[in-house]
């Protein structure tokens, strides 16, 4: 490409067409040169000198002028000018002049023009004058046409085609990179609104109408809505919500009764662990849509509030406006009855007036929420409280600690120490210390009691009875018919669900989940007895209607997940067809094929399963909803894998239907995609995320779209989807987000050939989050940095929209990040994650190291920067792939790893590893042991010193490790008082600048391409100073 006019002064003279050389195609032949014409030129001001960065001339120096053959030419001046700006020679002329007496002419036009300017020249000095120039030129000539070859070839380079950068500096010239900070701040997370699909009040018009949504305003005020009559009311002002002293009560989250007549309000929130919290409770009751508010206060406190809080939840039954709560690790209830009568002492609420379900809670017992274990590895709630659809009995869990060694952590600045320092708080200089009962594999498991509290019953006895009479005489202990034996294994409780008014399902599972049994428990058949106060608790046993081995069956575990629903109708819906189903319920469960699917059980002592779906997909998060007016079962699938779509198929109505189903004689039904999907008719579901909620009576749904393009909400009505109310469009948000530059995002399925563990060939879900206009044609070398998770049916790779650490490191940086979910990860069939039983990181390893090293051999990778980071597990397979020592990763950076399984909780480790006396090896191996890897690899370490999940033993024992094996070549840092999460003080930004750091330092920028000059970098910004895929050669540092 040759170059533009307006950088190269040392060629802005005019050239003969003996002297176009190269650039003949571009610059103009010269005019002839005339007396005329040769008298007015030196009257003319010379040029501006404008410095040639190019010329390698200093001031007075000629100017070369490349001939057609190569060699030089002189060039005199027409002007009589310095040659340093560039001059043409007599010889420039025709050879006819110089034949016909062109030394007469010239010496003619020398005189003239020395007589004018007051200059001499003899023709001799002129000779002698070209001669010399002549021999500049000669020298100087080779080392001009070098440089101009560089600059073409670089000018190709840059804007050549096949490198994308006249691309990027066209159509993206214009957008922004993202900073780290940005995606910080909040920059890139779109709105989301959150609703919740009510019951229509008593008050209203049409009570049975469906498609009522509440939403909570700015201001504290909740709003009630109506998608099918568009109407909208205020439910409850935010100013009409008061303290006891009349102030204004702010408070954090709501719940509404099903009868529409009061709201559950939390105050003073405070985290606890992942999902449990404290707060205080008030009660708002709501005001009569026809008449006006009570002149009464319309809000007071459950309880007495107290600093720090001490109840752990409150929960509405689903019917009328019972309230369940825990206060001090025990169950209480307060009946409808006793909250619709106004607390005698508004400071101090409905203290004393509820039913007291349990009276031995402690730090160590506690009923209705889970202890820290049963929180965090099966539940993911604060909550272990289950309503009976008629709100008759109340199941529950009680928890016994009391065996659990104990986990003491230090809190080293609970407040900040200079305040407390100035503030002279005593004691500030030592810091404090946290417990928790946490049980490691091998160690001593919470006992755990299943029971139900019967409400109808303990109202219907005699008020002649004490309270304590009434509640023994209304409490039930569930055990199974074939317990597991606790001296052995014991039993894990994984769910608990009503599937009938009086029939409940307790799935169990053995300490290290290989066997699973599900017991059946009829209330109506229980033969309550009268119970004095100090009697033992009458014990109802369940029949166990299913069994299965699942080691036997495929090596594999049983999960803890609650997947049960139920195909009876509950209470509050009126004119379902409840008579037209077969009785039973549905689960989810793996097919012959190994994926799970939506599996029916009729009537519910059935043992055997019929299933509704099947195919090389998992329906997945469980049933959304079953319709049984529209006699529909709503499912989320991941159809493919990595993503997730609503679908729906028809409820079999009929023992017939089901007998078809079972033996064969009729098909799976082929699922329904949910109206509102962005599919085209006649095709398949594409690379997307959706979730949905439905309405109380299911002729409405809400539909949120997650990704991978900007995220949407709307509502829609079941009859009527073509015309849906929007909830949120982003349009603000894209627009904004249209300004920056976007990675560029790949998916693809990876063949591990021979993959080992039995298995055979294997096919891996691989995510490729690239530089923008990134330049694949080998010429530019990018750095690839893997970030993994692995844990045991998890999954890394969705369709989200998401703008994350990874993102900033592809748009800013330049940096290729590959995302892979190994085996053991979820979604792809049994088969494909039980492998990893009882050998944790190994199978994984292999994976992540094979795809890694195709990866490494792509032609826009350098293989020399490739790199792999992860958090919590991911911590681990990034220590253990560095470990392995694979000459594939020459960098590693965990955050908050397990380094021993010895030292995580019990009931995730013994699920996949088995308990460590059974399986000692396995639990070897599985440990981050070997140093040898951690030589010859950037090792960055970082964890929280109050990280309650993944102890800070973990990174320290790796640390002693590292010590002992002396290896030096890592860098480490503690986030002080952070927990799992690190975010304490605002450490998870200065965490991933932290991470940032240590790549620019190890790896540097992004693409490196051969031949690009060198260009500085901005040492106070981690932004590059220059387009994608350019950077300087710098050595690592």
């Amino acid at each position: 490409m040759a170059p533009s006019s307006d950088y190269s002064p040392l060629l802005a003279a005019e050239h003969s067409d003996h002297a176009a050389g190269p650039h003949e195609h571009v610059f103009p032949p010269p005019e002839r040169a005339t007396k005329r014409s040769q008298r007015r030129l030196p009257r003319q001001r010379p040029p501006l000198w404008i410095p040639d960065p190019f010329s390698f001339r200093s001031v007075g120096s000629t100017s070369p002028t490349p001939d057609r053959d190569g060699a030089s030419t002189d060039s005199d001046s027409d002007s009589g000018e310095d040659t340093v700006y560039g001059s043409e020679s007599e010889e420039t002329g025709s050879e006819e002049k110089r034949q016909a007496g062109s030394a007469p002419v010239k010496n003619e036009s020398a005189s003239t023009t020395d007589e004018e300017d007051g200059w001499e020249f003899s023709l001799a000095a002129l000779q002698k004058d070209r001669t010399k120039r002549r021999r500049r030129l000669l020298v100087l000539f080779p080392a001009f046409l070098v440089l101009t070859l560089f600059f073409v070839l670089a000018l190709a380079n840059l804007f050549g085609p096949s490198s994308g950068h006249n691309r990027f500096y066209g159509a993206y010239a214009s957008k922004r990179r993202m900073s780290l900070d940005e995606v910080l701040n909040g920059t890139f997370y779109p709105e989301t609104k959150r609703v919740e699909w009510v019951a229509a009040p008593a008050d209203s018009a049409d009570s049975a109408q469906d498609g009522c949504y509440a939403e909570r305003t700015p201001d504290g005020s909740i709003i009630l809505s109506n998608l099918f009559d568009n109407s909208s009311r205020t439910l409850i002002d935010g100013a009409d919500v008061t303290a006891p002293d009349g102030s204004r009560l702010r408070w954090s989250r709501y719940q509404l009764s099903a009868d529409g007549q009061y709201a559950l309000l939390d105050t003073d929130w405070t985290k606890v662990w992942r999902h449990s919290t404290l707060a205080n409770f008030y009660l708002h009751r709501i005001a009569s849509g026809d008449s006006p508010a009570s002149s009464r206060p319309q809000t007071h406190p459950l309880l007495k509030p107290s600093s720090p809080p001490l109840t752990s939840l409150a929960l509405f039954s689903p019917t009328r406006h019972h309230l369940a709560y825990v206060h001090a690790n025990d169950l209480y209830i307060l009946p409808a009855s006793r909250i619709d009568t106004e607390p005698r002492d508004r400071e101090k609420g409905w203290e004393g007036e509820a039913i007291r379900i349990t009276k031995d809670g402690s730090q160590t017992v506690m009923s209705g929420r889970p202890s820290w274990v049963y929180e965090e590895e099966v539940f993911s709630s604060d909550s272990t409280l289950w309503w009976s659809p008629s709100s008759s009995h109340l199941a529950f869990i009680s928890f016994d600690e009391s065996e659990v060694p104990q986990y003491d952590y230090p809190i080293y600045n609970p407040s900040s120490s200079e305040a407390a320092a100035d503030a002279g708080i005593d004691g500030w200089e030592y810091p404090n210390e946290v417990g928790v009962r946490y049980p490691k594999p091998g160690y001593p498991n919470p006992r755990i009691t299943v029971r139900v509290f019967s409400l109808a019953r303990y109202l219907s006895l005699s008020t002649t009875l004490s309270a304590e009479e009434r509640r023994s005489s209304s409490l039930l202990t569930l055990r199974l018919s074939r317990p597991f034996d606790p001296e052995d294994e014991g039993e894990v409780v994984t769910e608990v669900v009503w599937i009938g008014p009086d029939e409940l399902l307790v799935r169990m599972t053995d300490r290290s989940a290989r066997v699973e049994r599900i017991g059946r428990f009829d209330l109506a058949s229980a033969e309550w007895q009268r119970k004095s106060a100090d009697a033992e608790e009458q014990v109802l046993e369940g029949e166990v209607v299913r069994e299965t081995d699942w080691w036997e069956k495929d090596g594999g575990w049983a999960e803890a997940a609650q997947n049960i629903v139920s195909i009876s109708p509950p209470a509050t819906a009126e004119g379902a067809r409840s008579h037209d189903y077969p009785p039973g319920y549905l689960d989810l469960l793996p097919h012959a094929n190994g994926f799970v699917h939506v599996a029916y059980f009729s009537p519910s002592t059935s043992s055997a399963p019929i299933f509704l779906t099947g195919g090389e997909w998992e329906v997945a998060g469980g049933i959304d909803r079953v319709d049984l007016q529209r006699g529909l079962i709503y499912f989320t699938a991941a159809r493919p894998s990595v993503s997730r779509h609503i679908y729906s198929i028809p409820l079999p109505r009929s023992f017939a239907d089901l007998e078809a189903l079972r033996s064969g004689k009729a098909k799976h039904p082929e699922p329904t995609l949910l109206p509102g999907q962005l599919v085209k008719k006649g095709e398949k579901a594409g690379l997307a995320s959706y979730k949905v909620s439905f309405s109380k009576g299911g002729g409405a749904y809400q539909l949120d779209y997650d990704g991978p393009s900007i995220p949407w909400q709307k509502l829609y009505k079941v009859e009527d989807p073509d015309a849906p109310l929007i909830l949120t469009d982003n349009a603000a948000f894209a627009e904004r987000a249209a300004s920056y530059l976007h990675a560029d995002i790949t998916h693809s399925r990876m063949v591990l050939e021979d993959a080992g563990a039995g298995t055979g060939d294997v096919e891996v879900n691989v995510m490729e989050i690239r530089p923008p206009m990134m330049d694949e044609s080998g010429r530019t070398k990018y750095p690839v940095l893997f970030q993994v998770y692995g844990g045991p049916n998890s999954q890394i790779i969705t369709n989200k929209f998401q703008r994350d650490f990874q993102h900033y490191l592809a748009t800013t940086l330049d940096y290729v990040i590959v995302r892979i979910d190994p085996r053991g990860t979820g979604y792809n069939g049994r088969k494909f994650r039980s492998t990893v039983r009882g050998r944790l990181g190994e199978i994984e390893t292999k994976d992540v190291t094979e795809v890694a090293r195709r990866w490494a051999e792509k032609a826009y990778v350098d293989g020399k920067r490739v790199g792999v980071w992860g958090w919590s597990y991911g911590g681990f397979l990034t220590s253990k792939l560095i470990e392995a020592n694979a000459s594939v990763f020459s960098l590693g950076m965990a955050v908050a790893p397990v380094t021993d399984w010895h030292l995580y909780d019990s009931l995730y480790t013994e699920r996949y590893m088995g308990l460590p006396e059974r399986n000692a090896g396995g639990y070897r191996n599985s440990s981050v042991h070997e140093m040898d890897g951690f030589r010859h690899a950037d090792f960055a370490l970082a964890h929280g010193s109050g990280d309650d999940n993944v102890h800070f033993q973990n990174s320290a024992l790796l640390l002693d490790r590292f010590t002992m094996a002396k290896v030096r070549n890592f860098r480490f840092r503690m986030f002080t008082d952070s927990d799992h999460s690190i975010q304490t003080r605002s450490a998870y930004g200065e965490l991933l600048h932290w991470l940032e750091g240590f790549l620019l330092e190890r790896f540097g920028h992004g693409g490196r391409t051969k031949g690009r000059w060198k260009m500085r970098k901005d040492p106070n910004s981690a932004r590059p100073a220059f387009g994608p895929g350019e950077t300087d050669f710098g050595e690592k540092q």
